[in-house]
C-alpha cells in the first residue's frame, strides 16, 4: 500500500473535546463567579486555574485515539455537568435574592456550605426520583416501571450490545411483570426460513404443543399496514393468531403490535392480559408500539451487523489470500533471481575466468618462446592483451549484471553491508547508517532492499545532483517490533497529490506488501523525496540461507589455473 503524507485525522473529536472542556470551563467559571458574588468559595486566581484546567485535559485528551473514540460520551458527561452547574447556579442566586442583601463576612463560610449542598441535590434528585417513583408504584399498582421506564431500560441494553435472543427474553419477561400479562409471544425472522415464526413465549407453556405454522407473506403484508391491534382486528385479519383462545372458550384481552422497518415486518409482539384485570390503556397501547419500533431498529441492526461481520470475513479471507499470493510471487520472483544469479556465477562468468586463465597462459607461453628483436612487439601478443582485457571487462559486466539481480553480498553479510555496496556504485553522493541491524528472513532482507536499490535508482534519474542518506533501524522490542528504513534526497521535490504511481513505487508496495509492510513516499516541491517504509518483524531472526560451495571449473582448465602467472580478479568479487 502507498500512501501519501497527510494531516493527522481525528479533528471532529477533537473539536468535540475541546468543546466538552469549554462546556465544563464555563460551568464552573459560573459557579465560581455566583459564589465569588457571595463572599465564599477559594481565591480568584485559584478559580481561574480550575476553569482553565478542562481546557488544557481536553487539548491533551485529543492525542488519545482511545479518548476520540469517546468524543461523543465526553461531550454528552459534559452537558450533563452543565445542567448541574446551571442547578446549582440557580440555587444560589435564590439564595442572594431570598436574603435581600450579600452575606455579612461572618456568614461567608455558609456559602461554600450551600454550595456543596446544592451540588449534592442537584446530583441526586434524578436517581432518587426515579426510584421513589418505582416504589410508590410498587406499593399501590403493584408494577416496578412505567411504560417509559421500560423502554429506557430496552434502549439502555440494546445500546450494550446484548445479544438479541437474551435482549428478547429479558424485554417479555420485563413487559409480563410490570404490565401485570398473562402471557407475552414475540414473533421473529429465522434464517433461511420464510415467513415469521414464533421464537419466544413467556411463561413457558406447561404442555408441549407443536408450534403454529409461520405467518406467511400474505399474512405479513397485512401486518406491515397494521398499528397496535385488539381482537376484533385480529378476528376480521388474521383469524388462526386468536383461534386457541376461542377454542379454549376463553376472552382475554390481546394486543399485537408489529415491529415493521422500511416495509417490512421484523417481528411481531402479541400480549395477553386477563378478562378481569384493568383495561388496556392509551398509554399502554403507545407504550406496546414504541417497543415494537425500537424492536425493529435493534433486530435492522442486528441484520446490518451480521452483513457487516460477514463483510469484514470475507475481506479478511480475501486480504490474507491476496497477501498470500503476493508473497508467493515475490519469493517466486527472488528464487528466480537466486537461480539466474547462480547460473551466471557458476556457468558464464566462470567459463569466461576459465577464457581469461587460457589466453594468459597463451600470451606467457608464446613470450617466452618467441625471440623478438628488441623494441618490437608481436601482433600476436597484443591481439592476447587486448583479448585478456576484453575478457576481463566481460567478467566484470556480468559480475555487475549477477549482483544486480541478487547480491551474494546481501544473503553473506546482511542489509548493511549490500546497500553499502550498492551505494558505491550508484553515481550520486550516497550515505547509509545502518547500526544495530540483526540478520531476518531472505524475503524480509531482499524486500527492504530491493525497495532501497529502487528508490536510489529514482534519485538518480529525476535528482542527478542531490545527494542522498539511506537510513535504517530497527526497533526489535515488544510486540509491535519493526524493521524501519528511509531514503531521502535533496532534489527538486515533487508534488506527491497529483502524481500517479509508476511501474517502480508499485512494486516496491507489492514487495513490502507480501510481508505485511506499509510504503510511505513524502515529497513537496523544493523540499527533496523521501521514501520510507515499516515492515513488521516476528520476533527472532529466522535462518538466512547462504550459497556456499566449490566452484566448477572446465577439466583441462583446472591445474593449469593453479600455475598461471598473474591474477584474475575472483568470481564472487
Amino acid at each position: 500500500m502507498i500512501r501519501a503524507a497527510s494531516a493527522a485525522p481525528g479533528r471532529r473529536a477533537r473539536r468535540s473535546l475541546l468543546l466538552s472542556g469549554l462546556i465544563v470551563a464555563v460551568g464552573v467559571a459560573s459557579v465560581a463567579v455566583c459564589v465569588g458574588l457571595l463572599g465564599g468559595g477559594p481565591p480568584l486566581w485559584v478559580s481561574a486555574l480550575i476553569a482553565v484546567a478542562p481546557l488544557v485535559v481536553a487539548v491533551v485528551a485529543g492525542f488519545s485515539g482511545r479518548v476520540r473514540r469517546a468524543s461523543t460520551t465526553v461531550l454528552v458527561a459534559a452537558s450533563d455537568f452543565a445542567g448541574l452547574a446551571v442547578a446549582v447556579d440557580a440555587g444560589l442566586i435564590l439564595t442572594l435574592l431570598v436574603l435581600g442583601r450579600f452575606p455579612s463576612p461572618a456568614q461567608h463560610d455558609l456559602v461554600d456550605a450551600a454550595m456543596l449542598g446544592m451540588l449534592l441535590v442537584a446530583t441526586l434528585a434524578g436517581p432518587l426520583g426515579r426510584r421513589a417513583g418505582r416504589s410508590a408504584r410498587m406499593s399501590l399498582l403493584g408494577t416496578r416501571r412505567s411504560p417509559d421506564e421500560l423502554l429506557a431500560e430496552f434502549a439502555e441494553r440494546a445500546g450494550r450490545g446484548t445479544p438479541v435472543d437474551d435482549l428478547l427474553r429479558r424485554l417479555a419477561e420485563t413487559m409480563r411483570r410490570d404490565w401485570r400479562l398473562s402471557s407475552v409471544q414475540i414473533w421473529t425472522l429465522v434464517p433461511d426460513e420464510p415467513g415469521l415464526h414464533r421464537t419466544l413465549v413467556v411463561p413457558e407453556p406447561y404442555e408441549e404443543s407443536p408450534p403454529p405454522a409461520p405467518l406467511d407473506a400474505a399474512e405479513l403484508a397485512t401486518l406491515e399496514r397494521a398499528g397496535v391491534a385488539g381482537p376484533g382486528w385480529l378476528r376480521l385479519w388474521l383469524p388462526r393468531l386468536v383461534a386457541e383462545q376461542d377454542e379454549a372458550g376463553g376472552q382475554p384481552q390481546l394486543r399485537l403490535a408489529p415491529a415493521v422497518h422500511g416495509g417490512r415486518v421484523l417481528a411481531l409482539v402479541v400480549v395477553e392480559r386477563p378478562a378481569d384485570a384493568d383495561r388496556f390503556t392509551t398509554v399502554d397501547e403507545r407504550a406496546l408500539a414504541e417497543v415494537a419500533r425500537r424492536l425493529a431498529i435493534v433486530l435492522r441492526n442486528r441484520d446490518l451487523d451480521e452483513a457487516l461481520q460477514a463483510t469484514l470475513a470475507d475481506l479478511r479471507r480475501s486480504n490474507a489470500d491476496l497477501q498470500a499470493s503476493r508473497g508467493r510471487l515475490v519469493r517466486t520472483a527472488d528464487a528466480e533471481r537466486r537461480r539466474i544469479e547462480r547460473d551466471l556465477h557458476d556457468g558464464a562468468q566462470q567459463h569466461l575466468v576459465a577464457l581469461a586463465v587460457g589466453l594468459r597462459l597463451v600470451r606467457d607461453g608464446l613470450s617466452q618462446s618467441a625471440a623478438r628483436p628488441e623494441g618490437t612487439v608481436d601482433p600476436n601478443l597484443e591481439m592476447l592483451d587486448e583479448l585478456d582485457r576484453g575478457v576481463r571487462e566481460s567478467i566484470q559486466a556480468l559480475r555487475d549484471l549477477a549482483h544486480g539481480i541478487y547480491p551474494p553480498l546481501l544473503r553473506d553479510s546482511g542489509l548493511g553491508e549490500a546497500l553499502r555496496a550498492a551505494a558505491k556504485r550508484n553515481p550520486l553522493d550516497v550515505s547509509v547508517q545502518a547500526a544495530g541491524l540483526s540478520r531476518h528472513s531472505e524475503q524480509l532482507e531482499a524486500a527492504v532492499y530491493f525497495c532501497c536499490l529502487e528508490a536510489l535508482q529514482n534519485a538518480a534519474k529525476h535528482a542527478p545532483e542531490s545527494s542522498v542518506v539511506v537510513t535504517l533501524e530497527e526497533d526489535a522490542d515488544g510486540p509491535d517490533a519493526e524493521l524501519r528504513f528511509a531514503v531521502t534526497d535533496t532534489g527538486p521535490g515533487c508534488d506527491v497529490d497529483n502524481m500517479a504511481a509508476g511501474a517502480g513505487m508499485q512494486n516496491m508496495a507489492d514487495r513490502l506488501g507480501a510481508i505485511g509492510g506499509t510504503l510511505e513516499l513524502s515529497s513537496a516541491p523544493g523540499r527533496g523525496t523521501t521514501v520510507s517504509g515499516r515492515v513488521p518483524l516476528s520476533g527472532a531472526p529466522l535462518p538466512v540461507t547462504t550459497v556456499t560451495g566449490p566452484v566448477t571449473l572446465p577439466t583441462d582448465v583446472r591445474e593449469q589455473r593453479r600455475a598461471a602467472v598473474g591474477s584474475v580478479p575472483p568470481p564472487g568479487g
